[in-house]
């Protein structure tokens, strides 16, 4: 037998035990009582923790030390969507016009001959409002008794959402249901001067600004921004854009960068983001609702992150879109 089992059997068969037992049963007073027993197991078997030590260990249950926070999953940054301009919608679909101009002024020979034309061209583009959503389910009772784990549930549903919006901004094939994007929407430059990243990223906002664009942001993956970031001279193996130790800001040719690994590694985009624009035609919202199947019978709850979006690019010429070097010379 136990420990306890053997005090238990010492106690009742103890004399003095049993006379105040009795006192008891009568409804009379037990003021003091001196029992004596004899328990041949060590006390350090009862202290033991279960399983752990010799073969008569007991166990004293410890009470397990818990962090209270709840720990998101790493999410990463999504710098698209605060750098581009923002407008709300009310339609499921939205139609605007590309307009392209072509041929350039000139001077009248002679009098009477034809004046130089100038060609304009306006494409009617229809847009498609994307439904972005995404949802799981959650027990009432849980929700109701962890209150710190119905935001956790909040910020990543929200999350993985708008990070969808922003892979479809930049990639979307405007094919049913989905955005447009700012690839479908853009200009291939072929560059004839630059050779290394940095210089293509200009020359193509060089060839943006003589068009009279005003190109002030690039958009690149985060590998080919840190390609750029280890370029090195050939001579004294220096960093050309700061050191590991002094890192320069995310900027080339004065315009912003802007890291996402929604870009494909080697290809980059320079915008003048003033002819670019994300139509909200409904902002990021979380719902819960137990009127899914079986769910109000079953306690349990859906939750849903959803919202509607569409981008407009009035003109390709503003989008550029070019292949990077792989070399990382100078």
């Amino acid at each position: 037998p136990g420990p306890y089992a053997v005090a238990t059997k010492a106690l009742r068969e103890d004399p003095a035990m049993a006379a105040a037992i009795q006192a008891s049963q009568r409804n009379q007073k037990v003021s003091h009582l001196n029992v004596r027993a004899n328990v041949d197991v060590s006390i350090k078997s009862i202290l033991t923790n279960l399983g752990e030590g010799s073969s008569e260990a007991g166990s004293y249950p410890t009470e397990a030390d818990r962090n209270p926070n709840i720990v998101l999953p790493p999410m990463r940054p999504l710098r698209l969507l605060d750098v581009l301009p923002r407008r709300p919608t009310g339609s499921d679909s939205f139609e605007y016009v590309q307009l392209t101009a072509a041929g350039e002024a000139s001077e009248q020979d002679l009098e009477g001959d034809e004046k130089a034309e100038l060609d304009f061209e306006g494409t009617l583009k229809l847009g498609n409002i994307a439904t972005i959503a995404g949802w799981t389910t959650a027990s009432r009772q849980v929700l109701s008794d962890n209150s710190a784990l119905a935001s956790a549930i909040n910020a990543v549903i929200s999350h993985k959402v708008l990070s969808r919006l922003e892979h479809q901004l930049i990639n979307g094939t405007g094919a049913a249901g989905k955005i447009e994007g700012l690839l479908a929407n853009s200009t291939v430059l072929l560059p004839g001067i630059g050779t290394t990243p940095a210089d293509i990223i200009g020359e193509s906002m060089v060839k943006q600004a003589d068009s009279g664009y005003v190109p002030s942001l690039i958009l690149l993956n985060p590998l080919d921004w840190y390609r750029i970031q280890i370029t090195k001279t050939t001579t004294e193996e220096a960093y050309v854009f700061g050191s590991p130790t002094m890192p320069v800001p995310p900027a080339l040719w004065n315009a912003r960068i802007v890291t996402t690994p929604s870009v494909p590694e080697g290809t980059g985009l320079t915008l003048d983001t003033s002819y670019t624009t994300v139509l909200d035609r409904e902002q990021m919202s979380v719902l819960v609702s137990n009127s899914h199947k079986d769910y109000f019978t079953r306690n349990l709850v859906a939750i849903l992150g959803e919202l509607r979006a569409g981008l407009e690019v009035l003109d390709t010429g503003a989008v550029y879109q070019f292949e990077l070097a792989t070399s990382s010379g100078p």
